[in-house]
């Protein structure tokens, strides 16, 4: 059962992941090809999804509490410089989708 108030195990506490899925099996893969363990992958996309629900708040863009849609990434390349974004990229045509069905989450787009 999902607590209303859910919270995080203590620090120094494991924290269970159950790989219920091929889909959820491979995303670990690619999050571990460039190299780490599984708890390092995982690590690292918390703290990514961490600060954009954070950021989300902050701003005020949603209510405090409520998931964000996450609607795009911005990336950097390897000498840091950020990657670019071409002028004629789509205006993402499944965020209208995505923001008025919630109760997909996670969309996988392929």
């Amino acid at each position: 059962m999902t607590s209303a108030h859910p919270t995080p195990p203590p620090v120094g506490r494991n924290a269970s992941v159950r790989i219920v899925d091929e889909d959820t099996r491979d995303d670990l893969a690619i999050l571990m090809r460039p190299g780490g363990t599984a708890s390092d992958a995982i690590r690292a996309a918390i703290r990514h999804m961490a600060d954009a629900y954070r950021a989300a708040w902050d701003y005020g863009d949603v209510p405090d509490g409520t998931a964000p849609c996450i609607i795009s990434v911005r990336y950097a390349r390897p000498d840091g410089t950020p990657a670019p974004i071409p002028s004629s990229h789509p205006a993402h045509p499944q965020v209208r989708e995505a923001a008025t069905d919630r109760n997909t989450w996670p969309v996988r787009r392929v």
